[in-house]
């Protein structure tokens, strides 16, 4: 394998350019027979002379090799490419006491220079280092939307999911767009207020979809500018200069994102009309400060990537497997008796529909691997070594089609989560939103965003084939090899279930 083509899978978060910056660091050893103090480095496959195991490393569905590698290696498996060890870890125990239990250690980062510096973003909780800065943005937004708080958004978040059941009767193809639409506006009106949404919605959305364009890109793209950071004086006009007007793109948008909605915040504040909003607690409680700014921003431009990509699993689900969404559609039913949408006070007594979400989460994942930690000092876990400055990376695809834990991966089965010993299984919504102090700080609104909205969905309407179409195998379903993959050429249509579903939307389009 070229490294140019390595360089366009998943591991290009930083991987790739760390491992050439530092290869004149690198000395050759074995995955399996070398030891440090008496442990040796966790099995893995057996690395070539100087370059590692750069060429087995595929160019596609890293996440697919890593299982591999975990079935034939066990929970936790080492690999190297030059100047750069990284720990796969397989199993969400082995996460939970590397990631979770030892977060003073583990919980570094390293992200490329041209994502930080060349685009400037190097302010998003993604980049930002274990420290002061980062402690605070998690602070304050654990205090916007904790576990204690969250609730205090249920009305729009149930106003949300109104008008999305609206919007997605006219929807005749992917899902996805429309649900990133209704998820971002809510997101904004969460965070800043409606009078923002009203007065700078439009530009706010598009600056954050084509923001969110070129995180990906940078994410899932080697460039040479993170190893020879010369590279950052070229001119924009030179040729092979993409980077440069990629990067002054995306600072000039992650700039706008970052401060113009906090400045017109305050604006709104000062004049008494900003409203219920993050932003106000934010103002009222730790006042107009940088760090209050960028926690409102962080929320703003990821709030609705994860939550979004959720929903179109949930409804993939709900199209290739229409007997569980008769099951769903007859639980919530049961509870709403058809005559209204269900409510976040419902979810208690929808067992089966939290059962599904979970199964949404765990079946063929929307996020194969998690954003890398690195290591600052030596741990051992399981008499294995993992040497300070690894890149530790949960492979949750490992996880959740493991045999031994599930019994039937390859099913899409949510009476899984019901039966006696579930509560010993992983709970894919834990798992998907990360460990120790990387956990997503957005977990608890995007999970109740994203259930509120896959019920209502649900209780409305049969998602069916377009016409002329037919629901294809599951098991030939391709999907896409992004960090938050979604099925390839999902297209759909979403047809009232009932006549009392048709006069329920019709009430709902009148009070949107």
């Amino acid at each position: 394998m070229e490294l140019h083509e390595l360089a366009t899978s998943p591991l290009s978060l930083g991987i790739i350019a760390l491992s050439v910056a530092t290869i004149g660091l690198y000395k050759h050893r074995s995955s399996s027979t070398t030891n440090y103090g008496g442990y040796s480095l966790p099995p893995g496959p057996p690395p070539d002379f100087l370059i590692g195991n750069l060429r087995q490393l595929p160019k596609h569905h890293m996440s697919a090799r890593f299982t591999e590698w975990a079935r034939k290696y066990g929970d936790i498996v080492h690999a190297q490419i030059p100047g750069l060890r990284f720990i796969i870890v397989n199993s969400y125990a082995v996460a939970q006491e590397l990631l979770t239990k030892r977060p003073n250690t583990t919980a570094g980062r390293k992200n490329g220079f041209m994502f930080r510096e060349i685009m400037g973003l190097w302010w998003t909780m993604p980049n930002l280092p274990p420290g002061p800065k980062l402690a605070e943005a998690r602070k304050m937004l654990r205090r916007a939307i904790g576990p204690q708080r969250v609730g205090h958004h249920d009305p729009a978040i149930e106003k949300s999911a109104a008008r999305a059941m609206v919007t997605l009767q006219t929807v005749k193809g992917g899902p996805t767009t429309a649900f990133f639409n209704e998820v971002g506006r809510l997101v904004t009106t969460v965070t800043y207020g409606e009078e923002m949404w009203r007065t700078m919605g439009d530009d706010l959305a598009n600056w954050n979809c084509e923001q969110m364009k070129y995180i990906n890109e940078a994410f899932f793209n080697f460039w040479p500018v993170d190893i020879m950071n010369f590279l950052r004086f070229i001119p924009s006009w030179m040729p092979g200069a993409y980077f440069k007007k990629m990067g002054d793109r995306s600072k000039w948008l992650s700039n706008q994102v970052r401060h113009i909605p906090f400045l017109k915040a305050q604006e709104l504040y000062s004049s008494g009309v900003l409203g219920h909003s993050i932003a106000m607690d934010l103002l009222e409680e730790f006042g107009a400060t940088e760090n209050a700014q960028d926690a409102l921003a962080i929320l703003f431009l990821a709030g609705a990537e994860t939550t979004s990509t959720a929903l179109s699993a949930f409804c993939h689900a709900l199209y290739l497997f229409p007997e569980v969404a008769q099951k769903v559609y007859a639980e919530i039913t049961a509870v709403t008796e058809g005559m209204r949408l269900p409510t976040t006070n419902d979810r208690a007594r929808l067992p089966y529909t939290e059962a599904t979400w979970k199964e949404a989460f765990r079946w063929n994942t929307f996020m194969p691997i998690q954003i890398p930690h690195v290591t600052s000092q030596d741990e051992v876990i399981n008499g294995h070594l993992i040497p300070a400055g690894s890149l530790v990376l949960p492979n949750n695809e490992a996880m959740f089609t493991d045999p031994g834990v599930w019994g039937d991966p390859e099913s899409f089965r949510p009476e899984r989560f019901l039966e006696s010993g579930a509560d010993s299984l992983p709970n894919p919504l834990v798992v998907i939103f990360g460990y120790g102090m990387r956990v997503c700080p957005g977990l608890y609104l995007a999970d109740r965003i994203g259930f509120l909205y896959s019920a209502s969905m649900a209780m409305l309407f049969d998602v069916l084939p377009l016409e002329g179409k037919t629901i294809p195998d599951p098991a030939t379903v391709e999907y896409a090899d992004i960090a938050m993959r979604l099925p390839v050429g999902f297209e759909c249509q979403f047809v009232p279930r009932s006549e009392k579903a048709k006069q329920l939307l019709n009430t709902l389009a009148l009070e949107a």
